[in-house]
């Protein structure tokens, strides 16, 4: 079996360019790396890569070209992955595995919920729901190969279920690896009676999700607590207190980890889509401007400009609403489905 390959490079060297066609996954050895970036504003910002720490990784696995120039200060040491080899790296990691899933994307905050009721951390209310949700945010992050086997399951296990032609309309577009349709309409809780939690488990354990090794109980006044029960109320229709809840997360300061600290960022976009759901425009346009200005390299940062777009455009503002989806098309990954629905706006959608 082939592994990862060892190399050296020389101070100013580039490991890649941004645009550049992504293949390689890469883990910081010894020395110094710093990815430069542009924000939505224009402005260049800069990141050192901590040792130990892999990076490349997001481009590589969604297969777009990268959204950073990787560059070598001093000299440096990296371990190179193709892709294939990073999966069978982490195939047994799964701490890793879940990790990595939580920083790329604020959806997977909610499988860790969920993933925690359904084994055994909590109770599992709806498991034909629950499924349904991991496998669309597995295709959201580009896996498609998870999420077609759990659209696959959800249509075996519950052929007469409430999601059925959601996930047979879903499957087929995972299985040709299309990106995730953002004009779907989101997934609404649904009670289904006859649901089986031992079934969702054995499936969620074959996607590699599995619980945490400690099984430790969960402070409800944690950062991950509150962010869940916000979560849970945006999800429930219950605006108001999902904004006042992901408030208390996103003014937070006592975050001690990385995963902690993308709860407490990605609040201050839900508070957004929050308000925008309950029809608030003005709060809805605070919250993500707010986005904007407070992590302006964020990972929400064009899912959370697409959104302001869509409450400047709702709100009568149609050049400004114009002039944000020309930057959403702008944003890596260009062909991605919120690309794409910007792009229909600026043909003609804006009303």
């Amino acid at each position: 079996m082939s592994g990862p390959i060892v190399r050296n490079y020389k101070g100013g060297s580039i490991v890649y360019f941004e645009k550049d066609k992504a293949e390689d996954i890469f883990v910081l050895q010894k020395g110094r790396v710093v990815l430069t970036f542009t924000n939505v504003n224009g402005v260049e910002l800069k990141e050192d890569v901590k040792l130990g720490e892999f990076f490349g990784v997001k481009s590589a696995i969604g297969r777009y070209p990268r959204e950073e120039t990787a560059q070598v200060i001093g000299s440096a040491t990296v371990l190179v992955f193709k892709v294939p080899e990073f999966e069978r790296f982490v195939s047994d990691k799964t701490h890793l595995i879940i990790k990595m899933l939580k920083v790329f994307s604020s959806q997977l905050r909610q499988v860790h919920r969920q993933v925690r009721e359904i084994l055994g951390q909590g109770e599992a209310k709806n498991p034909a729901f629950e499924l349904m949700n991991v496998a669309e945010v597995f295709y959201k992050n580009g896996n498609y190969e998870h999420a077609a086997y759990g659209f696959e399951k959800y249509l075996e296990h519950y052929p007469d279920g409430q999601y059925v032609e959601r996930a047979k309309q879903l499957v087929e577009l995972a299985r040709k690896k299309t990106p995730f349709p953002l004009t779907i309409q989101e997934l609404v809780y649904k009670p289904e009676p006859g649901a089986n939690a031992g079934k969702l488990q054995e499936m969620l354990k074959t996607m590699a999700v599995t619980k945490d090794s400690h099984g430790s109980s969960v402070d409800p006044n944690s950062i991950l607590s509150l962010f869940d029960k916000a979560s849970t109320f945006m999800n429930a229709g219950k605006f108001p207190e999902a904004i006042e809840t992901f408030r208390m997360v996103s003014e937070r300061t006592d975050s001690v980890t990385q995963e902690e600290e993308q709860f407490v960022e990605n609040s201050l976009f839900y508070m957004g889509k929050s308000s925008l759901k309950q029809g608030d425009l003005s709060g809805a346009i605070a919250h993500f401007s707010n986005f904007i200005k407070k992590y302006p390299k964020g990972l929400l940062l064009k899912e959370n400009l697409f959104h302001l777009a869509l409450a400047t455009e709702s709100s009568g503002d149609k050049e400004k609403a114009k002039q944000l989806y020309q930057k959403v098309t702008q944003m890596a990954p260009l062909d991605d489905s919120i690309s794409e629905e910007a792009k229909q706006k600026l043909k003609g959608g804006i009303k």
